[in-house]
């Protein structure tokens, strides 16, 4: 609690009280940041007035993003609604989701396309005989309800199955809390997959920006790590069936009255779009 406290002193101190809704403040330059590589990269590229690298610092996860927004380093952060939810819980009297969708998209697997093992068939049959208890792991995970389960990269694999991910994408993916392996909806289902199908499962840690890449190389056989289906991505990897709709939002301080009569995502990118032009 005392550390929660100092931290929103601290927010508080460098941002000034009169500035949480920023819309009101005399500048009218403020920075967005998201994840790099992410949908949120290219939403966030593709506002008016945010060509300047500057304006809209990448990170390498969403976490580190909303500390340099809690600190006053940045203004906003837009991630993946999943995730955001995740952030915004732990640090709920600091920030707020703005829950109006942004953007529309859907998370699967990459396989690699010399796919000799069969993975891709084996994945989405899996996922299509599964679908409803799969469904209801996914609610638990989003709801923050779900059993936790420490996910482990096999040893001495016989038969490996190497899963690329990034483990800061919580409640996808990400490193266990004791730090003794890893969590997450994504790696379940990968360990569920292996169990069914006699695979043992390898985990292999790559930088998010970097995994489609991987496993287009073949230096993985499966991307888990919450990736949107694109057409560029689709040009290195092959993709299974969607298993979640996923959307790009808003996190701002707790104070920040700004987009508090937002009803619509136009709403929201109209004040947006006053931001950084001249």
């Amino acid at each position: 609690m005392k550390k929660k406290v100092l931290m929103a002193l601290l927010v508080v101190a460098i941002v000034g009280v009169s500035c949480l809704s920023f819309a009101a403040c005399s500048s009218e330059q403020i920075r967005i940041g998201y994840q790099s590589g992410t949908t949120g990269q290219t939403y966030v590229e593709g506002l008016p007035g945010f060509k300047n690298e500057q304006n809209r610092p990448g990170y390498t996860n969403a976490t580190l993003a909303v500390n340099d927004l809690m600190s006053g380093r940045i203004d906003y952060v837009i991630t993946d609604i999943a995730p955001a939810k995740a952030i915004a819980s732990r640090f709920s009297d600091l920030v707020k989701v703005i829950d109006i969708n942004l953007t529309v998209e859907e998370y699967c697997f990459a396989v690699n396309p010399n796919d000799s093992k069969g993975v891709l068939t084996q994945l989405n049959t899996f996922m299509k005989n599964f679908k409803t208890e799969l469904a209801e792991l996914q609610i638990k995970y989003i709801e923050g309800t779900n059993e936790k389960k420490i996910i482990k990269s096999a040893q001495n694999p016989t038969n490996p199955l190497t899963v690329a991910t990034s483990p800061d994408f919580p409640p996808f993916e990400n490193i266990s809390t004791n730090g003794d392996g890893y969590e997450g909806y994504d790696l379940e289902v990968m360990a569920m997959f292996c169990e069914r199908y006699g695979y043992d499962l390898v985990i292999n840690e790559v930088n998010f920006d970097a995994i489609v890449q991987n496993v287009g190389s073949g230096m993985s056989d499966v991307g888990a790590a919450a990736l949107t289906w694109s057409e560029d991505r689709a040009e290195v990897v092959t993709f299974t069936s969607s298993y979640y709709d996923a959307t790009q939002v808003i996190i701002c301080l707790k104070g920040d009255t700004t987009f508090d009569n937002c009803k619509t995502r136009e709403d929201v990118e109209a004040i947006l779009k006053k931001f950084n032009v001249k």
